[in-house]
């Protein structure tokens, strides 16, 4: 590395750092702010701060977070995939269930049309 060979990682140096005034934030532009309570959602500044939820906030207090911070218009960095409320999971297994009773729908009209034209042209 000293001698600057190639196959080595590159030396730190100066020209390496990034913009003073973009160093450390989150590549959206944000400032981080970790929440760990809904009372720390209430004191982040929406146009300058974005806020990531701690890794030890249980799945209850995520949703709640969540649904606080769109109301408040802040922009949550990690939302995770949190279980979304009774009501809405069972919408979305109906939802779920159309769809795929559609595409079985759909795989055997085909089938069908074919064995009515084998069965038409043999007929005559």
């Amino acid at each position: 590395m000293r001698r600057k060979q190639r196959g080595w990682p590159k030396t730190v140096a100066v020209g390496y750092k990034g913009a003073k005034k973009v160093r450390g934030l989150h590549p959206s532009g944000f400032r981080e702010i970790l929440i760990h309570r809904l009372e720390d959602l209430e004191k982040i500044d929406v146009k300058a701060e974005a806020a990531r939820i701690a890794a030890t906030v249980g799945e209850r207090k995520r949703i709640a977070i969540l649904e606080r911070a769109k109301t408040l218009n802040v922009r949550i960095l990690n939302p995770g995939t949190a279980k979304k409320p009774e009501g809405v999971e069972a919408e979305a297994e109906a939802a779920e269930a159309d769809k795929t009773e559609a595409e079985k729908t759909e795989a055997e009209k085909p089938e069908d049309s074919k064995e009515n034209a084998s069965t038409s042209s043999g007929g005559q």
